[in-house]
């Protein structure tokens, strides 16, 4: 008999250690209520960190140097880099504006050539959009930009103040 009260004893303490409800009429006290677990961070799983990303809608202006130290920036084919190329602006001294003559359609794909005062060049990039800044030394320039199989050429004056340039292909 002291085994079968053993092991009914040690039955009936895993049934309510358990919650489950013991046979016949006594029944367990519940547990104390649990408080909230605490909120874990989500851990993205392996195909959600793997998954591709859309691009950040600011900041994607990439300034770039040259083999002679000079900053330039292209972009504005989208109105959102349109507005982040005014925002950097302030920290170019050459500003040149590509677009069609009569509708006044933005381009891009435009040839920059920029000679010094001796004819050599200081600055030979692709554009990749309607607006191109750049920081020139002080000086007087001559600025090229190819596109259509048009070549035009203007002349800057670099100081103190940011210096403008439009060009218009038919």
């Amino acid at each position: 008999m002291t085994k079968t009260t053993a092991i009914s004893l040690t039955v009936s303490m895993l049934v309510l250690g358990s919650g489950l409800p013991l046979l016949g009429n006594a029944q367990p006290t519940p547990p104390p209520p649990l408080s909230a677990p605490p909120q874990a961070e989500k851990i993205p799983t392996a195909a959600e960190s793997t998954a591709p990303r859309p691009a950040p809608a600011a900041g994607t202006a990439q300034v770039n140097t040259n083999e002679h130290g000079v900053r330039y920036l292209s972009g504005g084919v989208s109105e959102d880099e349109r507005q982040e190329l005014r925002a950097l602006s302030n920290q170019f001294n050459l500003e040149l504006m590509f677009a069609a003559q009569g509708g006044g359609e933005y381009m891009a794909d435009v040839q920059v050539r920029i000679l010094d005062s001796k004819g050599g060049i200081v600055l030979d990039a692709l554009s990749k959009g309607p607006y191109f800044l750049a920081q020139l030394p002080t000086g007087a320039y001559t600025v090229t930009a190819s596109a259509n199989n048009q070549n035009q050429q203007k002349t800057a004056q670099i100081g103190s103040a940011q210096s403008k340039l439009s060009f218009y292909w038919r």
